[in-house]
C-alpha cells in the first residue's frame, strides 16, 4: 500500500480516511515519473520566452533606425 503516508483519523466520522491529494503534489508526481516529458516542456517554454524578448529586442532596435 503507497498510500499509507496520507491516512488521518477523522474525529468527526470516528474513522480512519484517506487524504485528499494536494494540486502540487500531483504535479510533482507528474513531473517526477515523465522527466522526459517534463524536459521537454520546460524547455519549450524556455526558448518560447526567449523568442518573444528577441522579436520585441528586435521591434525596438527597428523603431531607433
Amino acid at each position: 500500500m503507497e498510500n499509507w503516508y496520507e491516512v488521518m483519523y477523522n474525529t468527526r466520522l470516528d474513522k480512519l480516511v484517506l487524504r485528499k491529494p494536494r494540486i502540487r503534489g500531483k504535479i510533482v508526481r507528474k513531473i517526477r515519473k515523465h522527466k522526459l516529458i517534463s524536459l521537454i516542456i520546460f524547455i519549450t517554454i524556455l526558448f518560447s520566452i526567449l523568442n518573444i524578448t528577441l522579436i520585441i529586442n528586435f521591434f525596438k532596435i527597428l523603431q531607433n533606425i
